[in-house]
């Protein structure tokens, strides 16, 4: 399904303006996607919150983590990063891509997460699998967002519909 774009601004506002309450009613994350034709890459920026991820982590058998305290697991990076590898694909112009982790920052319960794929000189097709939490939370949403030269295309995929495909 695809999200018109004052749908999806009202869905962001909803999620930033519930950030940082602690049960949050909606389970959503966002993973915006850039398309940067200088460097020849795909610039991710996936937001998620902070104890979602903890649960789908949690799931995966990584307790303990301590996820942005003074006493972090030193490898809860690596561990959020394997987690997120077996629940996101790309594919750019039908050819599965790989993507490098970046960093993580925290802020007011939720987790941003920053990656990037290389080697990416065009971009006329983008899929995208993303089962994110649709294992642990049943209302689980996804929004992916791709930005190419300033047209941006936006899916919404879920537990009932992991896969989708947008053309530049």
């Amino acid at each position: 399904m695809k999200i018109e774009k004052k749908y999806f601004i009202l869905l962001l506002f909803l999620l930033l303006g519930t950030s940082a309450l602690k049960a949050h009613p909606f389970y959503v994350s966002i993973c915006q996607v850039d398309f940067n034709s200088k460097t020849q890459s795909l610039e991710i920026a996936l937001k998620v919150f902070a104890d979602d991820l903890l649960q789908g982590l949690e799931k995966e058998g990584k307790t303990k983590l301590y996820l942005g305290e003074e006493r972090e697991n030193p490898k809860t990076d690596q561990y959020i990063f394997d987690y997120l590898k077996s629940q996101i694909n790309f594919a750019v112009n039908n050819e599965k891509v790989q993507y490098n982790f970046i960093g993580k920052e925290l802020e007011n319960g939720v987790v941003w997460m920053y990656f990037e794929v290389e080697n990416v000189s065009r971009l006329n097709t983008f899929e995208v699998e993303n089962t994110l939490l649709t294992e642990v939370i049943e209302s689980q949403n996804n929004i992916v967002q791709v930005n190419k030269n300033g047209v941006i295309k936006n899916l919404l995929l879920n537990k009932n519909k992991t896969f989708d495909t947008l053309v530049f």
